[in-house]
């Protein structure tokens, strides 16, 4: 059993308690969020209480960051996202270093990975693996809850980073995402976002 096994089964263990912890937490937990940046230090135990984490916004994308690589030795990082009606999560793109999971709380989850569509619904997991590509997007009328969780961590750094960009009523630039991809795991197909937009009637 090598090392890199391991890693990977402490990831998933890691990753089973965070989607327990998250299923208590309601849509109406982001009034009254706590703001204070507490991924900066690497702790033990932790306990992140209903409301707590660092919140922000990407197009139709309401996040919540709960769990960093600075707190799980490098092994994972986890957002919770609404998304709402209509809206594409992100970009076709893919990753080269690190698969996504999502584990869907609320509605539904279309998925797509290279050409195949995945209707994901609550309860539902779905792996995005590395060096694929992939987007998302809510089909439905109603909002779409879900945990995303990036194994190895360090993709909650990108999300962070993209979030900026939309404080202030802000819309990144092609600039600014040409920056994303120099500083981060992230490598994006722009060629596909019209046909896919068009498809699948959605937007960003």
């Amino acid at each position: 059993m090598n090392q890199n096994h391991l890693s990977r089964r402490k990831a998933m263990q890691l990753m089973s308690l965070t989607v327990l912890g998250s299923l208590a937490i309601p849509v109406s937990s982001y009034s009254g969020t706590n703001y204070n940046d507490f991924f900066d230090e690497e702790t033990g135990t932790i306990h992140i209480k209903k409301g707590e984490g660092k919140i922000g916004k990407i197009g139709g994308i309401d996040l919540i960051s709960k769990l960093s690589k600075h707190q799980t030795s490098g092994n994972l990082g986890c957002d919770e996202a609404t998304l709402k009606p209509g809206f594409l999560g992100a970009p076709p793109h893919l990753h080269k270093n690190f698969d996504e999971i999502c584990f869907v709380l609320e509605g539904s989850v279309t998925i797509m990975v290279e050409e195949e569509i995945f209707q994901v619904n609550a309860g539902d997991w779905h792996l995005r693996p590395r060096n694929k590509m992939h987007t998302f997007w809510n089909a439905s009328e109603s909002i779409a809850r879900f945990v995303d969780i990036y194994i190895p961590g360090g993709h909650e750094d990108y999300m962070a980073d993209l979030a900026k960009l939309f404080e202030n009523n802000g819309r990144p630039k092609k600039e600014d995402f040409t920056l994303l991809e120099q500083k981060h795991d992230i490598v994006y197909f722009w060629n596909k976002l019209p046909d896919i937009m068009s498809k699948y009637k959605v937007h960003l």
